[in-house]
């Protein structure tokens, strides 16, 4: 259930307030459209407006690339100290090593045997954190950090063959792995 604060809840808003703003503004423009202004007073208006927005737009983009570049997931540092080597068949999952420590970086080295498959993880509340595709003669990187203890669920995305929806595996996340 989306709840006030989550992502797609704040961008729905704001579109709707956007949207309010348009319509309200295209209603103001009509209802003045009958108006005969002469050319030259909504020139000079024009132009007077023209660099201030200008202005606006060129410090928001600069201000939201500048932001974004920080929300961006680069690499910080090295490769994680453990690796997961995973490899997809039909219709099975191979993981190695099946027990994962909690709160460390892990890397998973993803590909495939025979066709594309889709690898998905499900954390222990059967919500998706991260995906990536798994290909034949290819080795997809997928890190993530595992916050909570349990049983992860692995399930492919990409239809592979009549056996596809029980592609299934799972493994262990565990505190103070050595």
């Amino acid at each position: 259930m989306l709840e006030f604060g989550q992502p797609q809840v704040t961008i729905a808003i704001v579109f709707g307030v956007l949207a309010l703003a348009i319509a309200v503004l295209a209603l103001v423009i009509a209802t003045h459209a009958k108006e005969d202004i002469p050319y030259e007073d909504v020139s000079r208006k024009g132009y007077r407006f023209r660099r201030p927005w200008l202005a606006f737009l060129t410090a928001l983009l600069v201000l939201t690339v500048g932001t974004s570049f920080l929300l961006l997931p680069y690499a910080s540092g090295g490769r994680p100290a453990t690796v997961v080597k995973v490899s997809g068949g039909q219709f099975y999952w191979t993981i190695d090593p099946a027990v994962l420590p909690a709160h460390e970086k892990i890397a998973f080295d993803v590909t495939s045997v025979d066709v594309n498959h889709g690898f998905g993880v499900y954390d222990p509340d059967g919500r998706l954190i991260g995906s990536v595709q798994a290909m034949p003669g290819y080795v997809n990187d997928l890190r993530l950090t595992f916050d909570k203890v349990g049983e992860y669920r692995i399930r492919c995305f990409e239809y592979c063959g009549l056996s596809h929806h029980n592609m299934i595996a799972s493994f262990r996340v565990e505190e103070g792995r050595e």
